[in-house]
């Protein structure tokens, strides 16, 4: 059970990380696909075009559902904000930038689009790809930080906070891990979206035209896909054998599996979730098994087609699986290593190799000072493990969460608003992209009204 701070945000970020792992590996093979067309394939140019349509568009839904989540954390949680913006500024700023940088490209690719020359175009095309990559480097820094809290040090003389930017990038172990598994996760999910939405196309399209480009575009991105599959099976290890420093949390997923560290003991039990994102992977390797070697002999038929479909939209749900099983699994603390430390399962002498520096008669003033980036809003869970853990005493706010934004009124406005945002970009899913023949028909009609 979570209170409903955390499943709000938890549903606004689930959403935007899905988008972004789409944009990611869209921000690369669009412009590699125009590069083809250029180059003789002029089959691509359609493919290109249409897949920069739909990386705008999802572009667009994930900075809402990114606002969205921005501004209910920082009603909910100002304090945790505040703390973790000063902490965390150099790499936030980063990730701020590259966004900028992005939305540039973004605009100007699809604006330069056969009006500019093609190496300005190809440099805006790079900017495009380097962007993406930069912005979840920037962000993944601050999730690594917010499992081991690398370069945090606090001075004792002036009692203040600081950042040690460079300890922070190489000194935790869970952050590098987790950058390349995050990154590849994209390309792989994004390519099996395009093999699988031109799998599929190559039966409903319209002309042989479109049949030949459908059918040459799946199987451009069948070999990655499966490669990238396997990639993930060892990225995945490597990310979980990371987070064998930070108990609280790999037990949370593995403990009940029979893969523990420490006392061994799971406190938020979230093994479940762990087990469907695994069934949700042995979908995607059956379905990639099964009906990529008839597409890369031409053999695709109508099954294969929509088995591959299916597996581009296994591949989205597993993403957003697997973020919310890397934040539950450290509910409710923000920073997932302190209930070891406060337990004493991480000694506090241990922190030195990550290249946190807290004096040992600093720690109360510390822990009371991140006291505010601790998930408590009162459910009976977090109080059930703050007993459990034996650390009840280091929180005695037992409500950091802003009571005025869970209030009824305020609790009923935020459901109305979040119920708009999934039926308008249900409606565009459904409508637009399942029924793609009656939109275009009804444009038509409109078209000959207005003549």
């Amino acid at each position: 059970m979570v209170g409903l701070a955390p499943a709000f945000l938890a549903l606004t970020f689930g959403l935007h990380i899905t988008m972004v792992n789409l944009g990611i590996g869209l921000a690369w093979i669009v412009p590699y696909l125009k590069w083809r067309a250029d180059r003789g394939e002029k089959e691509l140019e359609g493919v290109a075009r249409a897949l920069m349509r739909f990386y705008a568009a999802t572009y667009g839904v994930a900075g809402v559902f990114g606002t969205a989540f921005t501004v209910f954390l920082l009603s909910y949680y100002p304090h945790f904000l505040g703390f973790a913006g000063d902490i965390t500024m150099i790499p936030f700023g980063l990730a701020i930038m590259m966004i900028v940088l992005h939305f540039f490209s973004i605009s100007a690719y699809w604006y330069g689009w056969d009006r500019w020359s093609r190496k300005t175009h190809y440099f805006i095309g790079f900017l495009l790809g380097t962007s993406a990559l930069l912005i979840p480097l920037g962000f993944r820094a601050v999730f690594a930080f917010l499992n081991i809290p690398a370069g945090l040090g606090y001075d004792l003389v002036h009692h203040k906070f600081y950042l040690d930017v460079t300890a922070a990038l190489t000194k935790n172990p869970t952050y590098w891990p987790l950058y390349i598994k995050s990154i590849v996760a994209a390309f792989t999910t994004t390519f099996l979206v395009v093999m699988g939405t031109y799998a599929y196309k190559y039966f409903i399209a319209e002309s042989e035209e479109e049949r030949a480009a459908a059918l040459k575009t799946a199987k451009m991105f069948a070999k990655p896909a499966a490669i990238g599959l396997g990639l993930m099976l060892i990225l995945g290890l490597w990310y979980a054998f990371s987070l064998e420093n930070v108990p609280y949390k790999f037990n949370n997923v593995f403990a009940s599996l029979g893969w523990s560290v420490g006392e061994g003991k799971a406190y938020y039990n979230v093994s479940w979730l762990f087990v469907l994102k695994i069934l949700f992977y042995l979908f995607q390797v059956v379905a990639v098994a099964y009906a990529v070697p008839a597409l890369l002999k031409g053999r695709l038929t109508k099954t294969h087609g929509k088995i591959l479909l299916y597996a581009g939209v296994v591949a989205i749900i597993t993403i957003a699986a697997g973020e919310y099983l890397n934040a539950f699994s450290q509910y409710p603390f923000f920073v997932a290593v302190w209930p070891d430390i406060l337990s004493k399962q991480v000694p506090l002498s241990k922190l030195a190799s990550y290249g946190i520096h807290i004096p040992a008669q600093a720690l109360p003033t510390v822990v009371n000072t991140v006291n505010s980036v601790v998930l408590l809003d009162n459910t009976p869970t977090t109080h059930h493990i703050l007993q459990a853990m034996g650390i009840a005493k280091f929180f005695p706010q037992t409500s950091p969460v802003n009571q005025i934004a869970v209030e009824g009124p305020v609790v009923a406005l935020t459901v109305g608003f979040l119920a708009f945002l999934l039926i308008a970009a249900a409606y565009l899913v459904f409508y637009i992209l399942l029924w793609p023949s009656k939109a275009k028909a009804e444009q038509v009609v409109e078209a000959e009204e207005q003549y």
